[in-house]
């Protein structure tokens, strides 16, 4: 089955590793049924940290349930989108830039969250 490319490649990064993560295509347990989706993959071995977005972050083990404990809850302020991390600051540690998939928003971990974020 052919899978459809996204509209542009996003350039997320592994919110554990903070490296670009690759496309791929996962196999998921979504409701009893065994899926594939197209997701960003991080290229880190035994690290099972994907990006979605229509999901956000979550942990995606060899044909597991789709687990989203642990994992970043980033929202978009305009359409409520999951945010990925398209960006952190080696000079200062806790930056962290995050991006919408669909508006190309952002903000930061400086921001005025407000419950939108959760790591």
């Amino acid at each position: 089955m052919p899978f459809a490319q996204p509209a542009r490649e996003l350039r997320a990064l592994c919110h554990e590793h903070h490296v670009n993560m690759r496309l791929s295509q996962i196999a998921l347990m979504v409701e009893g049924d065994l899926r594939i989706i197209l997701a960003y993959a991080c290229p880190h071995p035994d690290c099972f940290v994907c990006y979605a977005a229509s999901h956000g972050y979550f942990i995606a083990t060899k044909h597991g349930p789709m687990e989203r404990d642990g994992t970043p809850r980033v929202t978009c302020p305009r359409d409520g989108q999951p945010m990925y991390l398209a960006g952190t600051n080696p000079k200062v540690s806790s930056f962290r830039l995050w991006r919408c998939p669909k508006c190309d928003a952002t903000r930061t971990n400086g921001d005025n969250l407000g419950g939108g974020i959760r790591e």
